[in-house]
């Protein structure tokens, strides 16, 4: 039986779990960005009052809880969606109905997407990310363009940041990676063999790496340190071109480079504007 299903049907509640159920079912938009502590605090209620009623839907506890409704959120999405990943527009449409329905699907793949975001999961990933001495992507095809994207901010606040698949020089990156490193893996099924034989070499010599996918419980997604997880709309083969994987991919990638720009925001913006003075400043001397 469905979560949401479960919340309305209050019959066996205590006063305190009807309060937190009834809270959840009308703030739907709020719910999974709550940590327990905060959802405590708005229901009057208490932490062990929120785990009692996640038992009492048979789940784990308060985190197996979002996960399961971030689900089910995803699923509902998709079942009222009208516009589909695959084919988002069809033969003989105008060229403005095809505008609205990309952007419809930009708008539903981001929705989508924010539902899976979790605050202590992203804040790791800044932390993971601004610690490393050097950053190397392992992206291919339409993939590796949202990579350099990312690269390319990552260099304007100092951050170095290698695609180790550009030059199909993975092997040689790989071996070179240490322990004060991060990888990323930006790959929307995570089957690649080459990627899992890379994985196992970081499992073993204590190197972090970020996996950001569509299949969170794919091997590759299991040996990560940590696990992104995007809309799984695309049929791998049918479909007119990437549009939903690569919406996903770079507002991930948008989300993670500005997490990992707020941490030293006035230093960051420092040197952004150092570096942009520099750049005119050379210009201008190279005019004269």
């Amino acid at each position: 039986m469905k979560i949401l299903t479960q919340l309305s049907d209050m019959y066996t509640f205590t006063p305190n779990e009807k309060s937190i159920a009834s809270y959840i079912l009308t703030h739907k938009e709020r719910i999974l960005h709550l940590t327990v502590q905060e959802l405590a605090k708005v229901t009057y209620t208490s932490h062990s009052a929120i785990n009692r009623l996640t038992h009492k839907l048979g789940l784990s506890g308060f985190k197996e809880f979002i996960i399961k409704l971030a689900l089910e959120f995803q699923q509902n999405t998709q079942n009222i969606s009208n516009v589909d990943p695959n084919y988002p527009f069809s033969l003989g449409e105008s060229s403005l109905q095809v505008a609205k329905e990309i952007a419809e699907l930009m708008k539903e793949t981001i929705e989508k997407n924010f539902a899976f975001m979790d605050d202590d999961l992203l804040s790791q990933t800044a932390q993971l990310l601004d610690r490393a001495e050097r950053i190397f992507i392992y992206a291919l095809g339409d993939s590796q363009i949202r990579a350099k994207s990312f690269q390319n901010k990552l260099f304007k606040i100092n951050k170095y940041v290698v695609i180790a698949t550009e030059l199909s020089e993975w092997a040689h990156h790989t071996i070179n990676l240490t322990p004060r490193d991060c990888a990323i893996f930006l790959t929307y099924h995570g089957k690649s063999p080459s990627y899992i034989k890379v994985a196992q070499h970081f499992r073993r010599e204590n190197i972090p790496f970020i996996t950001i996918t569509a299949t969170n419980q794919s091997e590759l997604a299991n040996l990560s340190t940590i696990c992104i997880q995007v809309p799984n709309d695309e049929v791998k083969l049918a479909k007119i071109g990437t549009f939903s994987s690569q919406i996903a991919f770079d507002y991930v990638l948008n989300v993670i480079y500005s997490c990992i720009y707020k941490i030293d925001y006035l230093k960051n913006m420092q040197t952004a504007t150092e570096s942009f003075k520099k750049f005119y400043a050379n210009d201008m001397m190279n005019d004269v």
